[in-house]
């Protein structure tokens, strides 16, 4: 190995004048240390500058969106300024804060005391939820102009899609009585079908609508349409059935949609029934027709068919008192070839219930249309009085927890969904399933199928939730129908 020319001692000596380089004032480093602190000050004072004498767009993370693009300029509206107005910004008070968000993250809560000042119809969840999430949690702005972003499914997902949050969730609701809640109130002139409430409520752990979503409540509790007219949809499908109007019966002859095009009409005797199930009692007089919808008023109109009869003779121009008189004994004279008597006459309108029978016996083409109630009603008989005749239960809102619209559906098929044509009995429920609704709601649908395109996440002002010690037991007959009876 060769021999080191210089020893270690000597290399050390060369550089023993360096050591003290730092320690020397030099024009280059001075400059960097004076750029430094006047760019610190210099950006607090323009901060400050800003934030007394310029616009607060200056401080704007992003875009506010359209519907609060009025008061984009104005932060204080959404944001709180206690620290602008709560007093100089003191080290001890900046710690505070500091420390405060470090332990309990952003306060929200003052945002959302600002959001509910105009939202005033808003609340939070449902009463068994574990815990309520802020309103920006869902709502993000500063995220472009246009419309607010859709809320993503996420959000629902980081507490329906956890097993923990959900059983306490079902905990928590099992100590109310939800009797007097009603999660979608509709109004007091609507029909609304509603379904007795799951003792753990909707606390089924799922990540997608198409992946664990439960069934849709009304299939899975199978309840039965609580409607006593009687009715086949299956029957008004069938080849024999006379065409209406030129055309055959089809969905669409009696549902027919809104002004908005969301939801159906309701049906009603006058607009869908009547021109098949007339009410001409008298095939020699078609004109002449019962009165619908008022047991009484039926039972009056046949004890005073005279005087009906009297007043049709009017109308057809009849004008003489003995020619009157004579076409009413006339008239009379063949209703008696049917009937036995009046009372006979008055049980047939009200309790015939089988409309081919009395046809098989008369042979007469042109044998009125008019069958009795009892074909279509609940008929009740009273002594001394008119029959009580059920009226019928006609269902505005059959899903009221999830939102739909039909006129956004009109390229579906009726049947795809409802499946009416299998149907015999008025006391089917004919809702979709949840696999008819993700056949097109699904990523192989290729149809948006996020929670919120179907439900709504905040809960109506006025939900009253009790103590389930402090009120007597309801029993599931009264949950599911009591709302419906009310409204008869």
């Amino acid at each position: 190995m060769a021999t080191p020319s210089r020893t270690q001692k000597q290399i050390a000596e060369r550089y023993k004048g360096n050591l003290g380089y730092y320690k020397k004032v030099h024009p280059w480093r001075r400059a960097r240390r004076l750029v430094s602190v006047v760019s610190i000050f210099g950006g607090l004072i323009a901060i400050w500058i800003f934030q007394t004498r310029s616009r607060e767009t200056f401080f704007n993370s992003g875009k506010i969106s359209a519907d609060h693009a009025s008061f984009g300029d104005k932060c204080a509206s959404c944001h709180d300024k206690a620290l602008m107005t709560g007093g100089p910004l003191t080290p001890q008070k900046f710690r505070a804060i500091v420390k405060e968000r470090f332990q309990n993250g952003i306060a929200f809560g003052l945002i959302d005391q600002k959001c509910q000042t105009c939202h005033t119809h808003h609340t939070f969840h449902e009463p068994n939820v574990v815990q309520n999430r802020s309103c920006s949690a869902c709502h993000q702005e500063h995220e472009g102009p246009g419309p607010m972003k859709l809320v993503a499914s996420s959000n629902c997902a980081s507490c329906h899609n956890n097993r923990e949050t959900m059983e306490a969730s079902a905990q928590k609701g099992m100590q109310f009585n939800w009797a007097a809640f009603h999660r979608h109130p509709q109004p007091a002139q609507r029909v609304v079908f509603e379904v007795p409430r799951p003792p753990r409520g909707h606390t089924q752990v799922f990540s997608s609508f198409w992946n664990g979503h439960p069934e849709f409540q009304i299939n899975s509790a199978k309840p039965r349409d609580p409607d006593v007219l009687r009715f086949n949809h299956q029957r008004h499908f069938a080849n024999d059935i006379p065409l209406v109007n030129g055309r055959k019966l089809d969905c669409n002859y009696c549902h027919k949609p809104d002004g908005e095009g969301r939801f159906m009409q309701r049906i009603s005797f006058a607009a869908n029934c009547q021109a098949c199930h007339s009410l001409q009692f008298d095939p020699k007089n078609p004109e002449l027709m019962l009165p619908h919808g008022n047991a009484t008023a039926v039972r009056a109109f046949l004890r005073s068919l005279p005087t009906q009869y009297a007043d049709l003779a009017v109308k057809k121009g009849i004008t003489r008192s003995n020619e009157i008189q004579i076409f009413v004994a006339k008239q009379i004279a063949q209703l008696r070839e049917r009937v036995r008597s009046g009372e006979d006459f008055e049980r047939q309108v009200f309790f015939t219930t089988d409309p081919y029978k009395p046809q098989r016996q008369d042979n007469s083409p042109t044998r009125s249309s008019f069958y009795g109630c009892a074909f279509c009603h609940e008929v009740k008989p009273v002594a001394n009085t008119a029959p009580i005749i059920t009226k019928p239960i006609l269902v505005d809102r059959w899903m009221v927890r999830a939102n739909f619209d039909h006129a956004k559906h009109s390229s579906v098929k009726c049947d795809d969904c409802h499946h009416a044509t299998q149907s015999h009995d008025t006391s089917d429920v004919l809702m979709p399933t949840k696999a008819n609704c993700v056949t097109c709601h699904s990523p192989q649908g290729k149809v948006v199928a996020e929670c919120i395109t179907c439900h709504t996440f905040h809960a109506p002002p006025q939900t009253a939730i009790v103590d389930l010690s402090q009120t007597p037991p309801i029993s599931v007959k009264q949950m599911m129908f009591g709302r419906v009876s009310a409204l008869r």
